[in-house]
C-alpha cells in the first residue's frame, strides 16, 4: 500500500492496532489513580505489563481470516 494505510480488516490486525492506545490509557489511569488515591505509579506499574500481556494474548488468539498484507 503506497499511501501508508493498512487495508487489512482481520481481527488480528485490529487487536495489533489497539496496543498503543490501550497502553497510553492505562498509563494515564495509573497516574490519575496516583493523584487521587494512596497508590502511585511505583505500586501500580505492573498493571502496564498485565494490560500489554492481555492485548498480546487477545491478538494471538484473534482470527486472521481475511488478512491482507505480508
Amino acid at each position: 500500500m503506497a499511501d501508508g494505510t493498512n487495508a487489512c480488516g482481520c481481527a488480528r490486525c485490529h487487536m495489533r492496532a489497539l496496543m498503543g492506545p490501550v497502553l497510553l490509557i492505562t498509563i494515564g489511569v495509573i497516574f490519575l489513580l496516583g493523584r487521587f488515591t494512596p497508590y502511585g505509579f511505583e505500586r501500580l506499574w505492573p498493571v502496564i505489563l498485565l494490560v500489554a500481556g492481555g492485548v498480546l494474548l487477545a491478538q494471538s488468539t484473534a482470527s486472521s481470516s481475511g488478512h491482507m498484507g505480508n
